[in-house]
């Protein structure tokens, strides 16, 4: 079959057909050919309760057959329902929502409304961040392959430069002595600080709470905000509804100000959202910002279903069980082409090869074709596992024997 999109992918050799059906939501996908591939790529984390779970489907179709389109001039009752859903589980005060469509726009909502709350000029962002693709959010992304055809329109005049007329700094993830710095030399600039709670694109790498705190209280003393993107980590993945609380707790004095979720959101079906605390959101007026098709009833739809799906199976504890079950199983099973298991939750990272070594394209590949396994590869060395919330220890131990037979066929 021709290709027809733009080559704007790395495509694997497969065109992927159907879910394999199972009334819990399938974990395996088949091809045009009739092959099953146990699916650990998971539309990048977006299905987190597996392919056509029925309940999902039936909630899409209730919805198609009311309302599934309306402006964002009008209130639509999916939407004032998933909003109220949304703001009871997320670790903010008297939040309110910007409901868009993809991850990238969030963040571009985001951007705008930290700098438009503050009037402030200076977005910190950290090294190996992934925020989006979008200028904006491009700005505030760490790998320069993606931002260096486009530094012109992003004001930087070389993409290695952290500090430009982009107003964008970019400091050592995890790194509170720098960020100390940063707030010493350009603090009065400084709107907000962007930190994912677990970089993913990087190769799944959870911050530790002091680094989160420490962030915290720095924005706090210097008037700047504080912005959770959790984009990939959010929405149940690490086990809890916000990867923030997982990783710094409930305690309100604690909370973000600004946080962004997409991804899992709507169980397959795009939808975004910004949440940010409610005297913030008051300086997004009349015309600072709009979207055609984020908020849809038929999304909002497929969000309100996926919390409750969730909630009512238990998946938060069964996603929050993933990374323990694999640690688990790797020390029954030790593998000496395997550097690292980290991640938290069912966001992990199965790190090949010695350290320095990028094998993890090739062992990505051998998965894929040898053992029926897809999966994701990040930095070049670390295989990313984003599997639906209910894959239990039988589909790990698979992933796992996958993982660590490619990576011994690749030598040493």
């Amino acid at each position: 079959m021709q290709e027809l999109r733009w080559p704007t992918y790395a495509l694997r050799d497969l065109v992927l057909d159907a879910a394999v059906p199972d009334e819990r939501g399938s974990l395996r996908v088949r091809d045009t050919q009739g092959r099953v591939f146990l699916d650990a790529v998971n539309g990048v984390g977006c299905a987190p309760l597996g392919h056509a779970h029925p309940r999902w489907v039936a909630a899409m179709h209730a919805q198609m057959q009311r309302l599934f389109a309306a402006a964002n001039s009008f209130t639509t009752a999916p939407q004032q329902r998933f909003a109220a859903a949304l703001i009871e589980r997320m670790p903010l005060v008297d939040a309110r929502v910007f409901l868009a469509t993809t991850g990238t726009e969030t963040t571009e909502a985001a951007i705008k409304l930290a700098l438009r709350a503050t009037g402030r000029s200076t977005i910190v962002a950290f090294e190996r961040a992934f925020h989006g693709r979008t200028l904006g959010a491009l700005a505030c992304t760490a790998n320069t392959a993606y931002r260096h055809p486009y530094v012109r329109c992003l004001g930087e005049s070389q993409p290695e430069e952290p500090f430009a007329t982009a107003r964008v700094l970019r400091l050592p993830y995890g790194d509170l002595a720098a960020l100390t710095r940063a707030f010493e030399e350009h603090g009065r600039s400084i709107a907000a600080v962007f930190v994912e709670p677990v970089q993913g694109e990087a190769g799944v790498y959870p911050a530790t709470r002091e680094f989160l705190v420490g962030l915290h209280g720095l924005c706090r003393k210097h008037g700047a905000l504080v912005g959770a993107d959790e984009v990939q980590c959010g929405f149940g993945r690490v086990g809890a509804w916000s990867a923030w609380s997982r990783i710094v707790g409930d305690d309100p004095a604690l909370f973000p100000d600004l946080m962004w979720i997409a991804k899992a959101l709507g169980g397959g079906y795009p939808i975004g959202v910004c949440l940010a605390r409610g005297d913030l959101a008051q300086a997004m007026g009349k015309g600072t910002h709009g979207t055609t098709f984020g908020g849809n009833p038929l999304a909002c739809a497929a969000g309100l279903a996926t919390i409750e799906i969730i909630e009512s199976e238990g998946l938060l504890a069964a996603a929050g069980g993933q990374l323990p079950a694999l640690q688990a199983i790797a020390l029954e099973e030790p593998c000496a082409r395997v550097h690292e298991v980290r991640g938290l939750g069912a966001m992990v990272g199965i790190q090949v090869g010695k350290p320095g070594e990028q094998i993890g394209n090739a062992v990505g590949d051998r998965m894929m074709r040898e053992h029926g396994v897809l999966v994701t590869v990040c930095g070049g060395h670390t295989v990313r596992l984003l599997l639906p919330y209910r894959a239990g220890p039988a589909e790990l131990r698979e992933v796992w024997r996958a993982a660590c037979r490619s990576a011994e066929a690749e030598g040493t």
